[in-house]
């Protein structure tokens, strides 16, 4: 293997397709399925999403556990495990019948999904690759950046034909008969022996753990007991990012409505910002490893914070170009926040304890996920579109100066490390 592939391995592929399977049928389906079962059910459209959000904040607790199990026995169990029980989950929201089997049930999925989206698809490739998992990463974001394109025309596609309950019996379908087979195809390789503790190069193999081999692992730039205050930076950078996502992605259409624009300029800047998130990570792709990790994290939040003020700006300013200026920074601010989050531990921590310190770091950022579109609609009724503007750039800022503090940690330790390697 290469040090730095130019193309797209098998594998590789393999796993961006399983993460499209993971995005596209246990977290975007429910933005049109969702209405769909409280129609059928008889049940409010707020009782439906409120307890998707409770789910999603719920799962936080189990994100740390999940970063731990990969950590212990590998990315592959973890990964066909949440592939066979995201199968099972799936089947049971489909026969559910009362509010309090739903709930169960969104639970459940919930937890699936973090067995089976980016955190356990990022930890197989730092397993696989160590430090030169950069760019295989890139390459997964690549492909699952689609996974909206995909299954919301495929959903759409059914529901001509079927109920939800039938739609889900095919999404589990799609777990068990590809995400399943692709993710035992991820290799746990064997343990590194003791006889290897000597002068020779050892082998690249990783242990049954999913840790890197010594010729691929990496140390990290921070020792572990200087790491706290970087650790405390990227809950705050990658925390500030993932509110922000998710309220633009919740409240979009009622943020537009309150500033007088109609709703099809919503849908025009959703179709911008998609385009946006894949050029953006096809820019990292071919760039690669010239550009520091925690650049690609300050040029993110930058960019999804001038999206945000470009936004304010149209209280303003009536052209709808401005929405449109807004969704091409913030797709490119989107598109780089999932491979900064994938790298930067990894830059900073090291390949070893990485599932847990992903785990750690997306609890925190999982809470303010499930927060933003509570915190956001409380601002836009009570508050009013302009205090709901100045928290999302207060919120914008704060993830903006987090970044930069990590990249002059990133280049202080880098030349500190440069300089020892040189004498």
């Amino acid at each position: 293997m290469s040090a730095k592939p130019r193309r797209i391995e098998p594998l590789t592929l393999l796993i961006g397709v399983s993460m499209t399977i993971g995005y596209g049928t246990l977290y975007y389906p429910f933005a049109i399925l969702g209405p769909e079962i409280a129609r059928a059910q008889g049940w409010s459209n707020s009782f439906v999403f409120g307890v998707f959000s409770v789910a999603l904040l719920t799962s936080a607790a189990t994100a740390s556990v999940v970063g731990h199990a990969m950590d212990r026995f590998g990315a592959r169990p973890v990964m066909v495990v949440g592939s066979f029980f995201a199968t099972c989950v799936l089947v049971n929201l489909s026969f559910v019948e009362t509010m309090v089997g739903f709930a169960v049930a969104m639970l459940l999925i919930e937890f699936a999904a973090r067995m089976v989206q980016y955190e356990t698809g990022f930890a197989a490739l730092t397993a696989l690759h160590g430090r030169n998992a950069r760019r295989p990463i890139a390459h997964v974001t690549l492909v699952a950046g689609f996974a909206s394109t995909v299954f919301w025309p495929l959903i759409h596609w059914l529901l001509g034909f079927m109920d939800w309950r039938g739609v889900f019996l095919v999404l589990a379908a799609i777990n068990f008969l590809v995400a399943l087979p692709i993710h035992m195809l991820v290799p746990n390789r064997p343990e590194l022996r003791a006889a290897d503790r000597n002068d020779e190069p050892e082998p690249q193999t990783a242990s049954a753990a999913g840790l890197v081999a010594q010729p691929l692992r990496d140390p990290g730039l921070l020792q572990p007991g200087r790491r706290m205050p970087a650790f405390l930076l990227l809950s705050l950078a990658f925390a500030g990012g993932s509110f922000l996502m998710s309220a633009v992605h919740t409240s979009f259409f009622l943020i537009l409505d309150q500033m007088g624009r109609a709703a099809a300029l919503a849908a025009l800047a959703g179709a911008v910002i998609g385009p946006m998130q894949v050029a953006a990570r096809l820019i990292e792709m071919v760039t690669g490893e010239r550009v520091a990790s925690s650049m690609v994290g300050l040029i993110s939040t930058g960019t999804l914070f001038l999206g945000i003020v470009i936004l304010a700006a149209g209280l303003w300013f009536d052209a709808d170009l401005v929405i449109i200026a807004f969704a091409v920074s913030f797709g490119i601010g989107q598109g780089l926040n999932f491979i900064a989050r994938a790298i930067l531990p990894a830059r900073l921590f090291g390949t070893d304890g990485y599932g847990a310190m992903t785990g750690k770091l997306a609890t925190i950022r999982l809470f303010a996920m499930a927060g933003a579109p509570f915190c956001t609609a409380l601002a836009l009724t009570h508050a009013g579109i302009g205090i709901t503007f100045a928290m999302l750039i207060g919120i914008a800022a704060v993830s903006v100066a987090a970044s930069w503090a990590l990249w002059g940690i990133e280049r202080r330790c880098g030349s500190a490390q440069a300089l020892a390697s040189a004498q």
